[in-house]
C-alpha cells in the first residue's frame, strides 16, 4: 500500500484505513506495515522504531521480522516492523489530530456495528484489559521474574498514562550461565550446562510460532529450577524468557548438576 506522510490528504489517510480494516477483518493480526505509518509522525524511521519498542509489547502490539530485500546488486535483510490495530490507534493515530479524525470515522464508527470483543470495537479501556491479561498470561506461562513482570505491567500502563510501581525487591544478583560460567575457567560448555539442567528438571525447551523461523525455541526455569535464578523477558521478544542465575547459588547448582564436587 501507499505510504502516507505528513501531506497525505485525508481521502488518502481514509483510503489507507479502509483497507486496513479488511486486513484485520480477515484476521490479519499485525496488518500495518511501520513503513507506511511512521512519516505521520516521526521524522525518521529510526525514532519510530525506538519508541516503539520502548513503549509497546513485541508479540502483542507489534511483530518484527527479518526478511530478504532484493537489489540490483546481490541482496541484504532488512527488519520489518507490523502493527496491530490497537497500536496503530494509540503509536500513530492518536498523535496526530487530524490523522486521529480520520480514523476514529473509520474505525470508531464500524465499532458501533459490532460486538465488543471485535478488535476494531477496543477503546481505551478494553484495550488495557487485554493487554494486562496478556502480561497475566505470559508472566505464569513462562515464569516470569518480579522485575520482567513490572517491565511488563509498565509497558502497558506508561502508553495510557496510567500510574505503576517502579520498584519490586530484588532476590539477588544475577548473570546469564555464560557469563557465570566464564567466571569459573568455563568448567563446561553452556550447551553441557543446559543439558544437565534440562535432565535435572531444572530447565525446559519451550516453542512458539514465529513467522520467520516458522518456530523458535527459547530456555526457561522450571518451578524446581527457581530456587537457583530467575526468568528474564528476552528484550527482542516478550514472549521468550533469558533464565539468569543468582551469583550466589551458582557453585550450589553446580554441585547438583555433579559439575563441580
Amino acid at each position: 500500500m501507499k505510504e502516507l506522510t505528513k501531506t497525505s490528504t485525508s481521502v488518502e489517510i481514509k483510503q489507507y484505513f479502509n483497507a486496513i480494516l479488511k486486513l484485520s477483518k480477515a484476521s490479519e493480526e499485525f496488518p500495518v506495515n511501520l513503513d507506511e505509518v511512521w512519516p505521520l509522525v516521526y521524522s525518521a524511521k529510526n525514532k519510530a522504531v525506538s519508541a516503539l519498542k520502548e513503549n509497546f509489547m513485541e508479540g502483542v502490539d507489534y511483530q518484527s521480522l527479518n526478511q530478504k530485500v532484493e537489489r540490483k546488486i546481490g541482496a541484504t535483510m532488512k527488519d520489518e516492523y507490523f502493527l496491530s490495530v490497537p497500536c496503530l490507534e494509540f503509536f500513530i493515530a492518536r498523535k496526530v489530530r487530524d490523522v486521529f479524525e480520520v480514523y476514529r470515522q473509520v474505525f470508531h464508527k464500524t465499532a458501533k456495528k459490532i460486538e465488543n470483543k471485535d478488535p476494531m470495537a477496543m477503546n481505551a479501556n478494553t484495550l488495557y484489559n487485554l493487554r494486562m491479561k496478556a502480561v497475566a498470561w505470559t508472566a505464569k506461562m513462562l515464569n516470569l521474574s518480579e522485575e520482567s513482570k513490572l517491565r511488563m505491567i509498565q509497558a502497558v500502563t506508561e502508553p495510557l498514562g496510567l500510574p505503576s510501581p517502579n520498584y519490586v525487591k530484588s532476590q539477588g544478583v544475577m548473570h546469564s550461565a555464560t557469563y557465570l560460567l566464564k567466571e569459573r575457567s568455563n568448567l563446561i560448555s553452556i550447551l553441557q550446562f543446559n543439558q544437565k539442567m534440562i535432565a535435572a528438571g531444572y530447565l525446559e525447551e519451550k516453542e512458539r510460532p514465529s513467522k520467520s523461523k516458522g518456530t523458535s525455541r527459547f530456555k526457561c526455569l522450571t518451578e524446581k529450577g527457581l530456587i537457583y535464578g530467575e526468568n528474564e523477558v528476552c528484550p527482542k521478544n516478550a514472549l521468550e524468557t533469558q533464565p539468569h542465575y543468582y551469583d550466589d547459588k551458582f557453585d550450589e547448582l553446580l554441585e547438583k548438576l555433579l559439575v563441580i564436587q
